[in-house]
């Protein structure tokens, strides 16, 4: 009860700092720093400062609405995030939880990550900085994925191992919050 009591103090006092963008966080000289720091570990993009993803975490099936949390893909019942990761290791946005049916793509529409992207993601010179994401989403000038679909160049291979090294980060990411906070898996 007191965990409870504790976790619900910090995100209702605390939660627009990672689900708003926050520029304490992501002002436009950090997402220079951010950049230069992801492309300094190998990225090919001059201009990536982080990495988004989605993930899911199982829940017990619910006695009610079931088929709003079930997951046919993974087939279980679960609720789903959608993180963007920094490479200092901080949550530059989060959102969720969410339905586990929902997609991914559907998650970033519902967001309002894009809209954010579009009106404050820019380097202190006025270019446009970009979030890595999976293969799930669509791309576009503030939205980058590796190569998919049909043949791909041997640049094209290179560019898509290059981006998938440094973009581990995000996976490692919701590693540590699953291992730093397992009680509540329970």
């Amino acid at each position: 009860m007191i965990t409870n009591e504790v976790v619900d103090n910090i995100f209702n006092n605390h939660s627009h700092r990672i689900s708003q963008w926050n520029r304490d966080v992501l002002s436009s000289p950090l997402l220079q720093e951010y950049a230069d720091a992801i492309h300094t570990k190998g990225s090919p993009l001059e201009n990536c400062f982080g990495f988004i993803d989605g993930t899911m975490r199982s829940i017990a099936r619910p006695n009610q609405q079931q088929r709003i949390v079930y997951n046919g893909h993974k087939r279980v019942h679960s609720l789903k995030f959608q993180s963007v990761a920094l490479p200092n290791g901080l949550i530059g946005n989060m959102y969720g939880p969410v339905e586990g049916k929902r997609n991914d793509a559907s998650m970033l529409v519902e967001s309002n990550l894009l809209h954010e992207l579009e009106q404050n993601a820019f380097s202190p010179t006025g270019e446009p900085m970009c979030v890595f994401w999976d293969p799930a989403y669509h791309l576009g000038v503030h939205l980058q994925a590796p190569y998919r679909n049909g043949i791909l160049t041997q640049m094209m291979e290179a560019y898509n191992a290059e981006m998938s090294s440094v973009r581990v980060t995000v996976e490692w990411l919701f590693g540590n919050i699953i291992n730093d906070f397992k009680f509540f898996g329970f």
